[in-house]
């Protein structure tokens, strides 16, 4: 075992001089450095004078061996006198200043897994505490591969965890696929919450939070991510539209139903077609598409009013295009004159709506900045989370409900090249050897 041992241990700045094989212990391998010049950590320049040696045990792992190592560790003396460090211990390459080397370290962390520490500390006869400081290591190193698991784009949205409205608020990486964390309510604690789990630098890296127009989110993030542009959801601002669309129809409906009932139907039959953009109604050659482009023209012919506020509608449509697009100055100017023609209009639904939209104009606006980011991808999350829950016939506690919707959407971090995926992704069976920073 000695000469398999000397071959495998010869680094390239030591040299093994010595084995002792101990009889039910580790065996013992005595080390040196090899090169006769060694560089000041201070001010990196090269000095050759050396001022005594000592000795250093470091644990170490030979193919499955674990050994000992007895490094002979040189003092050297810095020979420029403008350097603050006067004199400094050689270093070498995976040996820190703890007890076992890196590799050792890599060795424990793979043996730990899905083991408890204790019976693989007696195994290998190693202090406990190096199989835990193992793990920790890899799975810090994992964490900041991954830059504190936020990325540029952080999405915020509200889900339910019971009935009786007992919500949770949801942060997911769109641009990773993933849920990051769930924070208890969905106020403006929620988002400070979340918040305090990093630290500032990495909060700072966040680019845009897309958020729906709830306005204590928009004031904790604009603490809490001071660089990040705020975006208003286009699928909240179009929703918003569709309902003051909808409380027209029905004003419609009740109107025109008293007069007549089969006045009355075309009115509650055109509400999925006022629904649809208008060119690709117009593109649709289907037979529902010619009936439906009938119903919207007999409908708005019928009711001034709502044709007016199908008109607005279309506008507001053209409007967000050009915002998704990034052309920021035509947008803001087509965002101003939707705004003025709902005040023109002297619709009410419309008028709070034009409220609404000059209230949150600038994260609307931050829609063409960012290119079109949306809260796209947390909707489809929140079509999953609730398909889970209805699984699990609901959850009794907030953290059996985070730990399960972590566990099923959350990421996972490959510890040895710092991939990022989706745990769901993970091929059956390979899950253990990858590491969820939000269990760590």
């Amino acid at each position: 075992m000695a000469d398999g041992i000397n071959l495998r241990l010869r680094r390239r700045d030591m040299n093994v001089f010595r084995t002792i094989d101990q009889d039910g212990r580790r065996p013992v391998v005595h080390v040196a450095g090899k090169h006769p010049v060694a560089l000041c950590p201070s001010c990196s320049r090269p000095s050759v004078t050396t001022n005594g040696t000592g000795w250093r045990d470091v644990i170490d792992v030979v193919r499955t061996v674990v050994v000992t190592l007895s490094i002979c560790v040189r003092r050297f003396v810095c020979e420029f006198e403008d350097c603050p460090q006067r004199s400094f211990d050689e270093r070498f390459e995976g040996i820190g200043r703890g007890g076992a080397s890196d590799r050792a370290l890599g060795f424990f962390a793979d043996l730990q897994r899905g083991r408890v520490t204790r019976r693989v500390a007696i195994d290998l006869g190693v202090p406990q505490h190096y199989l835990r400081l193992a793990v920790a290591k890899r799975r810090r190193a994992a964490f900041h591969r991954h830059h504190g698991r936020l990325g540029h784009h952080l999405a915020i949205d509200e889900c339910s965890v019971r009935k009786n409205f007992v919500y949770a608020t949801v942060f997911s990486d769109p641009q990773a696929g993933v849920v990051i964390d769930l924070a208890p309510g969905r106020d403006a604690s929620a988002v400070m919450f979340f918040a305090h789990l990093y630290s500032q630098p990495e909060r700072a890296r966040v680019r845009v939070v897309t958020i729906d127009c709830h306005a204590p989110y928009r004031m904790a993030v604009r603490v809490l991510f001071p660089n990040a542009l705020i975006v208003a959801d286009a699928f909240h601002l179009h929703r918003r539209v569709a309902y003051a669309l909808t409380e027209v129809r029905r004003e419609a409906w009740n109107t025109w139903r008293q007069c007549s009932k089969r006045l009355g139907r075309v009115f509650k039959s055109v509400r999925f077609a006022l629904m649809r953009p208008r060119d690709e109604l117009e593109a649709d050659t289907s037979r529902r598409g010619e009936h439906q482009r009938m119903l919207i023209f007999d409908a708005t012919n019928l009711d001034r009013r709502l044709g007016l506020a199908y008109e607005l509608k279309e506008a507001f449509h053209a409007a967000m295009a050009i915002g998704k697009r990034g052309d920021e100055e035509n947008f803001a100017v087509a965002i101003d004159l939707f705004v003025t023609w709902c005040r023109e209009s002297r619709i009410e639904a419309f008028v709070t709506l034009a409220n609404t939209i000059e209230a949150w104009r600038k994260e609307i606006l931050n829609y063409a900045a960012s290119s079109g980011a949306s809260n796209g991808f947390a909707e489809s999350l929140n079509h999953l989370l609730k398909n889970q829950k209805r699984q699990a016939h609901g959850y009794r506690t907030r953290e059996g409900f985070r730990g399960q919707m972590l566990w099923t959407f959350g990421e996972v971090v490959d510890p040895d090249t710092g991939e990022v995926t989706p745990l769901r992704s993970v091929p059956r069976g390979e899950g253990a050897r990858w590491v969820q920073p939000q269990f760590a």
